[in-house]
């Protein structure tokens, strides 16, 4: 099969590489599209730690079982499938309380296993055990399916941070992330939701969302005057700092009213991930400032849901689609925001 391999920071090729064996536990997925991650794109660049090359990334997984062992469950060959690509164990004890996303023993598909950025991928038999194998709607494109994960980080930070109805939401960020929360929020019933963003192609990408109610190019005009003008000088309930700037997430303090919310979605550079905040700030207004970090299989359930309703527009997250060998193409398209959601190919 032909795949994407990834050798070391910035050297990776397409190859033809052999097919992977299925389990007798297991199965193979025939992949139809990947989505091109921007988690996925700093591993190109720069490597992951958890990573050893060579390895085949990607973990935006839809496609088509193509074979399948026992113990699988209701599967068969031709089912129309997603990958949930976390997996965890089960038995650990952020299993057992209801936090996965923190499982001592995760497997990550494009991690520690093989992933999506090829023709095939063997999925283990603890995904089917962990319900991290899905079934999509005949009606849910391929093309689409492959947001479902980015979703699920979504729909899990804003329950972790619980946006609510008659909330107003900022989101800084105007990319794949920034435009999914504020359709999250939207579904959630936030009253009104503002979009900031300093790229002006990426602010006239995102003005195609009709849940936006305010948009905001931070560059030109004074993000904290449009805020305090839209809530009578109250502040935003919550701000979702969802690029990964320093200084924007400590101008976020500046821009809440008492007792609002402040969320960091998305990790800083880890030579510098040091911020400065007014603790006065926390302390007298009472704010409260919360992280998000991936998703549980509930989650994950739930953006299919959202996504298969189409009470999230996925066809509008979709801006380009290229084959699987034009991999650097897309990846260039991520790193300049000229496009929302790059899903990738592997058949011709």
């Amino acid at each position: 099969m032909k795949a994407i391999v990834f050798r070391a920071p910035n050297e990776f090729e397409m190859e033809e590489v052999p097919k992977p064996t299925c389990a007798k536990d297991g199965m193979v997925v025939k992949i139809e599209a990947v989505g091109l991650c921007g988690s996925d794109v700093r591993t190109f660049g720069f490597g992951h730690p958890k990573l050893t090359p060579p390895q085949i990334i990607g973990h935006e997984i839809a496609g088509t079982i193509d074979e399948i062992g026992e113990n699988t469950g209701d599967f068969k060959v031709g089912d129309r499938v997603i990958i949930n690509p976390i997996i965890p164990c089960g038995e650990c004890y952020y299993c057992k309380h209801d936090l996965e996303n923190h499982c001592m023993n995760l497997t990550f598909v494009g991690t520690h296993i093989e992933g999506g950025y090829a023709q095939y991928v063997a999925i283990p038999n603890i995904a089917f055990k962990s319900n991290c194998v899905l079934k999509l709607d005949d009606k849910l494109s391929f093309i689409n399916a492959p947001l479902v994960e980015t979703a699920a980080s979504v729909i899990n930070a804003q329950k972790n941070i619980d946006v609510k109805q008659g909330d107003v939401v900022v989101v800084v960020g105007s990319g794949p992330i920034g435009c999914l929360h504020t359709q999250v929020a939207k579904s959630r019933g936030a009253k009104k939701v503002i979009l900031s963003e300093i790229n002006d192609s990426r602010l006239e990408i995102a003005r195609k969302f009709d849940n936006i109610d305010v948009f905001v190019n931070s560059s030109t005009e004074d993000l904290k005057e449009v805020i305090l003008k839209e809530t009578d000088n109250l502040g935003a309930d919550v701000v979702i700092v969802a690029c990964p700037v320093g200084k924007v997430q400590e101008l976020a303090m500046d821009m809440m009213k008492s007792r609002g919310k402040i969320l960091f979605f998305g990790g800083l550079p880890k030579d510098n991930s040091f911020i400065k905040i007014d603790s006065n700030n926390i302390h007298y207004k009472e704010i409260c400032i919360k992280g998000a970090f991936a998703y549980t299989p509930r989650e994950f359930n739930e953006a299919l849901e959202l996504i298969t309703q189409d009470k999230i527009q996925s066809s509008k997250f979709v801006t380009d689609i290229l084959p699987l060998e034009d991999i650097k193409k897309g990846i260039d398209i991520v790193k300049k925001g000229l496009g929302l959601k790059v899903i990738l190919k592997p058949w011709k």
